[in-house]
């Protein structure tokens, strides 16, 4: 046992090692943040909703998501598919099943059990809020533990998989927020919650044996007829290799980030109910939740970079796409397409499930108070075309986020993958407390001065790389140079169009049109996006 216990501790070192850098960097950061606060002699519970937004909720929510991915092998798999998502070459190791379902989630319950007691620690709380000690941790154990026992576990029809996680946790979501809403003691909540995870330690080690004996129940013959006609149905909308390859990507990699976005989100909007009568609250946890697609898509870049199922496969395209009938870009447009409806698909998860739970916790009313500031503020047009364009840019934020690391996944090359997710991972964590910092330091005027230089400096090395990458396609002929022409001719459309709305939403004298110009720039992607045939012609071809 010990043996295994080092083995699956040296795996996870080694696969995760700069995410656990970067994790226990933000908690080195938390702490300072408090030490300071405590120093200067500033309340440590701040009546601030975006102090605790950005010191607290949003690091929170990017760690338990990267400690969800991490230990429940997450991203080794299709969440939409029957076999069990515990890598097949781990299930061969020789240790026993109680070794390969216990070791995980020990080392998972330990990283959450340490998250929450620093958090909690040195987390800086809203004034009025009573933090409990224990309860919440046994919480975070048991939807970890659960969750992987429940994506260890094969099953009989495909997508069953998702709705037994998000039916089941959301259970225990709402078990929780029975306890918030009830007030409920921190023995009541321990009592509740401590035998769950012995439970879902046994169904994860029944998963895991039935998983390792290669056991599947199949329950498509009642339904063979109606897989029959999905089947010649799907056959004809393959009018070219190219739409069979979108099919092929939007299979492999395409439900993932709509499914963990559905698991995801009814851990936040659970604190709805917590925020009570706090306006700050609410709206801190609405921020979160429109960040929780562009960072679960930070995570799903990794698999939509490779060609195989297996997310944990360092290449970047196996032979059996590397010989379709298709150039680099057709490979590379597949996967573009695949990432357009994974957001859009992500994104209508979102917008039908968070309507229904400010409905249901009654934090509609603050929002609705908010949003009639905010119109007698700005006006009418510009409070709703502002809306549109902050929800136009969350949902072009995820699918950027999908694609833009192609040009490094691609490759095939691991340690560029594995730094890009380090580096994605270190910016979501530390960015809050940095803000915070440059804000309770009164140096915001100092950074304003500074962006036109700053964004002056991005928008050149920007074009500069654009430029070298546009010869390398052109010599290389890697696109046409239609496909070249229209790229550039969209690109200069779509900046245009959006610097003329900005223009007209701020129209703020003291903003300087060349800024809102390079901001316009920068937010629209062309050079990484136009890397991907490069990175992919290089590994497809070595």
């Amino acid at each position: 046992m010990r043996s295994a216990a080092a083995a699956f501790g040296w795996e996870f070192h080694a696969r995760h090692r700069w995410g656990m850098i970067g994790v226990v960097v933000y908690m080195i950061v938390l702490g300072a943040v408090k030490l300071v606060v405590i120093a200067r002699g500033i309340p440590i519970y701040l009546d601030s909703g975006e102090s605790f937004a950005f010191v607290v909720m949003v690091p929170l929510t990017a760690t338990a998501t990267y400690f969800l991915a991490a230990f429940t092998f997450g991203l080794d798999g299709d969440l939409a598919a029957r076999q069990s998502m515990y890598p097949l070459r781990r299930l061969t190791l020789p240790v026993t099943t109680n070794a390969l379902t216990g070791w995980p989630m020990v080392y998972g319950s330990a990283a959450m059990i340490v998250l929450w007691l620093v958090l909690r620690t040195f987390g800086i709380w809203p004034a009025g809020v009573e933090v409990p000690w224990i309860w919440p941790a046994l919480l975070a154990v048991s939807l970890l533990a659960w969750t992987q026992a429940l994506t260890w576990m094969p099953y009989p029809l495909p997508g069953l998989r998702i709705i037994a996680l998000v039916i089941w946790l959301g259970t225990i979501d709402m078990i929780a927020l029975l306890g918030l809403h009830f007030k409920a003691g921190e023995w009541l909540m321990i009592g509740i919650l401590a035998p769950q995870i012995p439970l879902a330690y046994i169904v994860a080690r029944f998963a895991v044996s039935r998983a390792r004996q290669g056991e599947m129940p199949n329950w498509r013959h009642p339904f063979a007829s109606l897989a029959q006609v999905g089947h010649v149905s799907s056959g004809r909308r393959f009018r070219s290799p190219a739409a069979a390859q979108a099919w092929f990507e939007w299979r492999r990699h395409g439900r993932a980030l709509p499914a963990w976005v559905a698991i995801l989100l009814p851990y936040e909007m659970v604190l709805f109910w917590a925020a009570g009568d706090s306006k700050s609250l609410v709206f801190t946890i609405l921020i979160a939740i429109l960040i929780t697609p562009p960072f679960v898509a930070t995570f799903a870049a990794a698999a939509v970079s490779t060609s195989s199922s297996n997310a944990g496969d360092s290449s970047g395209t196996t032979a059996f796409v590397a010989t379709r009938p298709l150039t680099d870009a057709e490979l590379v447009a597949a996967k573009l397409k695949m990432a357009i409806r994974s957001t859009l698909v992500a994104w209508v998860v979102v917008l039908v499930s968070v309507p229904i739970a400010l409905e249901w916790s009654g934090a509609s009313t603050l929002v609705i108070d908010g949003w009639d500031r905010v119109r007698d503020f700005m006006g009418i047009s510009r409070a709703v075309v502002l809306s549109l364009l902050i929800l136009i840019a969350c949902i072009a934020a995820t699918w950027t986020q999908l694609v833009q690391s192609l040009y490094i996944g691609l490759t095939g090359r691991a340690s560029l993958i594995k730094a890009t997710v380090f580096l994605a991972i270190g910016f979501f964590v530390l960015f809050g407390p940095f803000f915070e910092w440059i804000a309770d330091s009164g140096r915001l005027g100092e950074v304003w001065s500074a962006l036109p230089l700053i964004f002056s400096a991005l928008v050149a090395a920007k074009m500069i790389a654009v430029v070298w990458i546009g010869q390398r396609l052109f010599q290389r002929r890697l696109v046409s140079d239609i496909a070249l022409f229209t790229g550039a001719a969209a690109w200069s459309l779509t900046v245009l169009s959006l610097y003329g709305v900005l223009e007209w939403v701020l129209d703020a004298p003291h903003i300087p049109r060349y800024l809102i110009m390079l901001v316009a720039i920068l937010l629209i992607p062309l050079a990484r996006l136009s890397a991907a045939p490069i990175a992919l012609a290089s590994n497809r071809h070595r």
